[in-house]
């Protein structure tokens, strides 16, 4: 009830002559506080509820614009998985056309780039860093394939099997690691020396027998884990 309804009773008192009783004062005064007190409690859950609604929409908007960055980034993986289906297909067409695809194997790797896994039988002789005549012809091919598509960020890692070096222990005091790094390094001087492949666009690493890809002691697995993998960024564009 509001004050109006105490007001109105006002000219009522004055022409009768008479006073409102204390109680029935009290008691409308009461129920006019109260009723205030309700708006009032009423207005602040709807202040509250503004705030609510104000937060749930900030966090749609939020989760919407997180969404619409999924979908664009889903977008452009699907075009960078695209672009690096076909440069695969392309460099291993290349390769066998030309002849000296034998010992290679060409392998999508993380982040849009490619991995050329060279056999270590097509490019060593055992315990040796002299790459033989058909692993150098290799070589350049995957030089030209690098310089025709511009990639970048090339890695170059040399792999041991997990044997320790032996024969040529003299010569690589350090074991496979050395031997391994060694490896990689002459494949860097044929890709730049031979190949033309600017020096600066290569980083080079040994890894000895700490990375197989074939797990047991057979004679197979080893010779799966001798190799040298170079890996180059497929460009985005």
């Amino acid at each position: 009830m509001r004050i109006s309804k105490l007001l109105s009773l006002a000219p009522l008192v004055v022409a009768a002559g008479c006073v409102v009783p204390q109680s029935r004062y009290d008691r409308l005064a009461t129920e006019y506080h109260a009723e205030n007190q309700a708006r009032r409690q009423l207005e602040d859950e709807v202040q509250r509820r503004d705030g609510e609604m104000s937060d749930l929409k900030g966090q749609l908007r939020d989760k919407n614009d997180a969404y619409s960055a999924l979908e664009q980034d889903a977008a452009q993986s699907k075009e960078q998985l695209a672009r690096l289906s076909k440069e695969l297909e392309d460099a291993r067409k290349n390769m066998a056309a030309s002849g000296l695809g034998e010992g290679i194997e060409i392998l999508p790797g993380k982040d849009g780039s490619l991995t050329y896994r060279v056999a270590d039988k097509l490019l060593f002789d055992s315990g040796s860093v002299d790459i033989r005549e058909n692993g150098k012809k290799a070589l350049l091919q995957i030089a030209k394939q690098i310089t025709d598509k511009h990639y970048q960020n090339i890695r170059i890692d040399g792999h041991t099997d997990s044997d320790p070096v032996v024969h040529t222990k003299d010569k690589f005091p350090l074991g496979n690691y050395e031997l391994s790094l060694e490896r990689a390094l002459a494949v860097f001087g044929v890709l730049t020396k031979d190949g033309k492949v600017p020096e600066s666009l290569f980083t080079i690493a040994g890894f000895g027998p700490s990375r197989p890809v074939a797990n047991d002691a057979s004679d197979a697995s080893k010779a799966k884990n001798r190799r040298v993998e170079i890996h180059v960024a497929v460009p985005k564009s």
